[in-house]
């Protein structure tokens, strides 16, 4: 082989191994482990947010006013941050199995499509807001003794390369008889993440 040739050849492997760094690479992580690495909310903020209230919940006193098991209706979880997040799919779902698997007995969910098949029904807002009482008045329709709603809120501050996350989930039960809120409560995190010396 010439040495031309031999350079030509080294030319198409350094070029080779340079392709192939910039494809990149994707590996398998634990999801249990600490997400360091978003800005923004990851799943170990929903674990941390959740578990809280979760715990605080099957804590409460305000159970024993009722006949075991309980039946409850999770409604939407608003998301009131200016992130693109399924606050439903995310928070509502993880809160719901984690009440579900804890074993307590005490709380059994009702399938929340049959509060939407009675409000389609009713033909309320076309946004599918509807007020407290509404809900409540559905809710007893659909012989659901306590209705689940919440909002994640969060504030953002930038300074300089730090990026600074303020999230807070706030949950709380409706009894949907007394239209009255019989428990309330909320958990937050506040995360910092700097920016490299390229970004």
């Amino acid at each position: 082989m010439s040495r031309s040739q031999s350079a030509w050849v080294l030319f198409c492997l350094v070029g080779l191994i340079a392709l192939s760094g910039c494809a990149g690479t994707s590996v398998y992580t634990d999801p249990s482990q600490i997400d360091q690495l978003t800005a923004g909310i990851s799943d170990t903020d929903i674990k941390m947010l959740g578990s809280t209230i979760v715990e605080d919940l099957l804590a409460s006193g305000f159970i024993e006013h009722y006949e075991k098991p309980v039946t409850i209706s999770l409604l939407p979880i608003t998301n009131n941050t200016s992130e693109f997040i399924d606050t439903d799919a995310m928070f509502g779902q993880s809160i719901m199995e984690a009440i579900i698997n804890s074993g307590s007995g005490v709380f059994q969910f009702v399938d929340r499509s049959m509060i939407e098949e009675s409000i389609k029904e009713a033909e309320l807002a076309a946004d599918g807001l509807i007020s407290q009482s509404e809900a409540t008045r559905l809710g007893r329709m659909a012989g659901v003794t306590l209705l689940m709603n919440g909002d994640l809120t969060s504030i953002r501050t930038v300074a300089g390369k730090t990026d600074q996350r303020y999230y807070k989930l706030a949950l709380k039960l409706v009894d949907s008889e007394r239209n009255t809120i019989v428990w309330t409560s909320s958990n937050d995190i506040r995360k910092s993440t700097k920016k490299g010396w390229m970004q």
